[in-house]
């Protein structure tokens, strides 16, 4: 009896032993994979690139994997402004994550992330229905955190169309979905709170502006330091605003800053260093530089056209965002 009852022990823990090696496997590719996400957040998309690239080429992921890192992937190009990568990148995660029901979130995200990719592209009415439909995949799991990321997005191109009421009701949407979410990150908290500055400033309250584009900064600072893109990006966003509310001087020098720290993380030629130079660019006409302000925007200016052409040769309009 003795020898009866330990056998299924024995046979539990050999089976434990051969499973180990294969649990372990398991995690050190999700291990990578979130590795791969922490490099594309922290402005190091070439390396999260080439991580991500061996690991589609293991095929060692399963199906949900494989779509999750197609979508980083997808962000990386992106960040490096090769927009038809980034394309090829977003329509695998799709393709995949949509055939995976009990991973809604990364399916609403990879549509979201493609969205913002359109958006990039000039495809704005294209943008706004793929985010449409992420949002509608956040609704139907009652993803708090997903909808009010996904209604901030939506904020923010309903902005850039001056759609101001409509998007004050994403945007209404948006901070009161951030209250009920339990995982936002400063990242999100800081892009969410960049959509209130617009908002301030397309109202004309310029000491709102100021608040809410000091409070995104705070927060892309205490996420990523002083060397990331975003915080580049923010220092820039609060500069304008500055300068919106007649403050030149500290405007001129937060836009330098912010301009410092993107051509360190992206270099000049990256459409939203360029992108800088020109709101810099008013700035300083505004000053009495008018030569130097013309000088700097018309070389952006030529600059932005020939790499928006550049980027968009090899893309196409997809099919993802008509279904």
């Amino acid at each position: 009896m003795r020898y009866a009852g330990m056998y299924p022990l024995a046979l539990a823990l050999v089976l434990i032993m051969a499973a180990a090696p294969l649990l372990s496997a398991q995690t050190d590719k999700q291990e990578r994979l979130a590795h791969a996400f922490t490099l594309e957040r922290d402005g190091r998309a070439e390396q999260a690139i080439a991580l991500l690239r061996t690991l589609l080429e293991s095929k060692s992921l399963d199906a949900a994997g494989t779509g999750e890192a197609w979508n980083i992937l997808g962000l990386a190009y992106k960040d490096q402004g090769n927009f038809a990568d980034a394309q090829h990148a977003f329509e695998q995660s799709i393709q995949i994550l949509e055939r995976s029901p009990s991973h809604t979130r990364e399916y609403g995200m990879a549509l979201d992330n493609f969205g913002g990719l359109l958006l990039a592209m000039g495809q704005a009415e294209d943008a706004g229905r793929v985010r449409e439909k992420a949002l509608h995949v956040y609704e139907k799991t009652r993803d708090h955190t997903g909808i009010a990321l996904a209604c901030s997005d939506l904020a923010g191109l309903a902005f850039s169309q001056k759609r101001l009421r409509r998007g004050k009701e994403y945007l209404d949407r948006a901070q009161k979905e951030a209250q009920l979410a339990s995982d936002l990150d400063d990242d999100n908290l800081a892009a969410i709170s960049s959509m209130q500055g617009w908002l301030a400033l397309l109202d004309g309250d310029a000491a709102a502006t100021v608040a809410a584009y000091q409070r995104s900064l705070d927060l892309w600072r205490r996420r990523h330091g002083e060397t990331h893109p975003s915080t580049g990006w923010g220092y820039v966003l609060l500069g304008n605003a500055k300068a919106e509310a007649g403050e030149l001087t500290p405007a001129l020098a937060d836009m330098r800053s912010g301009l410092a720290v993107l051509e360190r993380t992206l270099g000049r030629q990256n459409a939203r260093y360029l992108t800088a130079e020109i709101a810099y660019s008013r700035v300083l006409d505004r000053t009495g530089a008018r030569a130097e302000a013309a000088r700097i925007r018309t070389d952006a200016e030529s600059k932005l056209q020939d790499l928006n052409l550049a980027q968009c040769r090899a893309c196409t309009v997809s099919a993802f965002a008509f279904h």
